[in-house]
């Protein structure tokens, strides 16, 4: 008579471990993500010998979730027939990431990003019946938070759809569905999925409540489609023993990982129900009786594997399992493989072969140049005269460029020679930062002026009319600035305005007298032909430059007040920051304010009659207060700025862009293209790269 199933486990489970054969080493690897390595090479080495077939081979563990997604990848990279008995992950397939979108919207809410995301997975008949110009007229940088936004954007891009308000009629319903987050999620699901998306959505909600959805996706699998009888099998360690093959590899012979401890249920606790009478085998005693009978019973042979540290770098233990009797042998991370699983581990175990790859030799003159005192090619030497340098050099530039090329060399030439550009996106954040908060104002005084000029006047209206002016700017930017960017929430919104109109209206309303009849412009642009109006102080075919070089300047001045007979100009840029304890010093503040010098100095170009120029800071604080520069200094300044640039054209035109300190400023955009250890980098390089700019850095040092 057989015994019982139950006591047959127990005594299997009971076995001594001296008596277990293994017929190869136990191998020691540094974490999870070696062992599949180490897996994936023992494996090809099996199969590559000939006398063993993908269906005699087997890697498994007691539960396989901490190295799926390693097998995923890597047997991608193999090329290798790979089996997983246990499903794949949902989320690994183009369906279940269909399901992930959708749930990132109804957690998340609505976002224009996660929309578009979602739209280009969804599946149903209500997102075919979608015109394929439904997006077009609205702004990518436009953040769409409520259904209210976007029926607003939909609306003001009409005209610019061939199917006029189709897109409106098919797409709000399902936003106004969306909108309703997880309380909606198995209409929304209905609505927008279909087939076998539909299936595991529906699969996901039956797993957990909908609030639960993100996790109820991440432990949802589907059947793997690949032959199981010509493949090399990944499974749970219960799944080979009903199948047993020749070849077996065991992964995760650590202290928690096998054999697994067992855990108290929370909804049934072992003081109101005993646990083993539910279920009479603990899943430890299961764990060690199926080591014992895949050891035992495995014909061709057993590797067994663990790693050293976890997915975490925790430090693990090894199994009570790991036989003490046999050697385990160390496998380093970087060790050469006798047998390689993919193209990148055999270029890995031929370094002569390796070194011939235009990459591999890139990546090695980097390492080698960063550890050189001398300025390199990757630190900003460039051949002379070269001529994306000199297609940068000659485009219109702004002050921003400009201070680019005057503060960091090799910063301007990332930028405007390789169109290297920071990666923005699309949140809805609690504030508005100090860039987008000054764009605030800016458009705030921008609207206001225009809408006094010209009757009655800028400088000739009262308080009363300015106010006026400023609420109804206000208005227009409350309802069209959600429309093209990321706004706050609603309330949170409204006191950014608040706070945007309180530092306007001194701006407006606190002004120096400049001279009777003058008139004011602001947003006023120059140096781009297209942009020039009829009724702007300057023509259109004039050019501004600046220097020998001949740099040619445009931008957009923030306000232009010209007196009645025209030899007269003031022009003001408005900082939204408190005021400088220094601001009556600050000339050009070592190349970081350049915009008030070179606007003046292109006015005087536009204008060649002006016999006085002001140019100005107008600090937004509590108080509106300027610092001017005219006269005598203002041309100084501007001369000192020329000669300056000049300079960093000839540094640029030799082939030195070095870093210069903007490139150490903890806010620079371009920080992730310099190398992780700055302070290091820098401290190495410093000599070389003073050497290189020493004609350039006095500029840093002017007030």
């Amino acid at each position: 008579m057989m015994e019982p199933a139950k006591d047959r486990m127990r005594n299997n489970a009971s076995e001594p471990r001296s008596n277990l054969v293994f017929r190869r080493d136990s191998d020691l690897c540094a974490d999870p993500r070696a062992e599949v390595v180490e897996a994936l090479r023992w494996a090809r080495e099996l199969l590559s010998a000939g006398r063993v077939t993908a269906a005699d081979v087997a890697i498994v563990a007691a539960s396989p979730a901490v190295w799926d997604d390693n097998i995923l990848v890597l047997a991608r990279d193999a090329d290798l027939p790979i089996h997983f008995s246990h499903g794949r992950p949902a989320l690994s397939t183009w369906e279940g990431q269909g399901c992930a979108a959708l749930a990132d919207v109804l957690v998340n809410r609505l976002s224009q990003d996660r929309v578009r995301r979602l739209l280009r997975h969804a599946n149903s008949s209500a997102v075919q019946a979608l015109p394929a110009d439904w997006a077009t007229g609205i702004p990518r940088s436009a953040g769409l938070f409520t259904v209210t936004e976007w029926r607003q954007a939909l609306s003001v891009a009409r005209g610019t759809r061939q199917n006029g308000d189709q897109a409106e009629r098919v797409l709000l319903p399902v936003l106004e569905q969306l909108s309703l987050g997880t309380a909606g999620a198995g209409a929304a699901g209905r609505l927008l999925l279909s087939g076998p998306s539909l299936g595991l959505w529906q699969d996901a909600l039956r797993g957990a409540p909908a609030a639960a959805i993100a996790l109820s996706l991440q432990n949802l699998r589907v059947v793997d489609q690949r032959d199981p009888g010509n493949s090399i099998v990944w499974a749970p360690a219960s799944h080979v023993i009903g199948a047993p093959r020749r070849f077996v590899r065991l992964l995760g012979l650590d202290g928690r990982s096998w054999p697994r401890s067992e855990d108290e249920d929370a909804l049934l606790p072992n003081h109101i129900v005993p646990r083993r009478q539910l279920v009479p085998i603990s899943i430890t005693e299961r764990d060690r009786a199926t080591f014992h009978i895949l050891a035992s019973h495995i014909p061709g042979g057993i590797v067994l594997s663990r790693s050293r540290r976890s997915a975490r770098g925790t430090l693990q233990s090894a199994s009570a399992l790991w036989p003490t009797a046999v050697t385990a042998r160390v496998r380093m991370r970087n060790r050469v493989p006798e047998h390689a699983f993919s193209e990148a581990d055999r270029v890995l175990a031929r370094p002569a072969e390796a070194r011939q790859s235009p990459h591999i030799r890139a990546t090695r003159a980097c390492w080698q140049n960063w550890a050189k005192a001398e300025m390199t090619p990757h630190d900003g030497a460039i051949r002379p005269d070269h001529p994306a340098v000199a297609r940068a050099l000659g485009r219109l530039h702004s002050a921003t460029s400009l201070k680019r090329l005057a503060r960091d060399p090799l910063g301007f030439v990332w930028r405007y020679a390789l169109d290297m550009r920071p990666l923005s996106l699309a949140h809805q954040p609690l504030a508005l930062d100090p860039l987008m908060f000054g764009e605030l104002v800016h458009e705030l005084l921008r609207r206001t002026v225009n809408a006094l000029e010209p009757e009655p006047g800028f400088v000739r209206a009262s308080r009363d009319e300015i106010e006026i002016a400023l609420a109804a700017a206000c208005d227009h930017i409350r309802a069209h600035w959600p429309l093209e960017r990321p706004v706050p929430p609603t309330l949170l919104w409204s006191h950014t305005l608040a706070e945007a109109v309180r530092r306007s209206l001194p701006g407006l309303t606190r002004d120096q007298p400049f001279q009777a009849g003058t008139r004011s412009w602001t947003e006023l642009e120059f140096g781009a032909d297209e942009s020039i109006e009829n009724e702007w102080p300057w023509p259109g075919n004039r050019e501004a430059v600046i220097g020998q070089t001949k740099l040619r300047l445009g931008g957009r001045i923030d306000r232009v007040d010209l007196g009645q007979d025209g030899d007269r100009i003031r022009i003001s840029d408005y900082k939204t920051g408190a005021t400088p304890s220094d601001a009556a010093r600050v000339v050009i503040a070592g190349g970081r304010e350049l915009q008030r010098v070179l606007y003046a100095a292109a006015v005087r170009q536009l204008l060649p009659a002006l016999s006085a120029v002001i140019s100005r800071l107008i600090f937004l604080g509590e108080e509106a207060t300027s610092a001017d520069l005219k006269g005598e200094q203002l041309d100084w300044a501007a001369q000192e700025v020329a000669d300056f640039l000049d300079l960093a054209c000839a540094l640029l035109k030799k082939g030195h862009a070095c870093p210069g300190p903007d490139a150490r400023d903890p806010y620079n955009d371009l920080r992730l293209a310099l190398p992780a250890d700055r302070a290091g980098y820098f401290q190495r390089k410093g000599a070389a790269f003073q050497n290189a700019c020493r004609e350039l850095s006095p500029l840093w040092g002017k007030p």
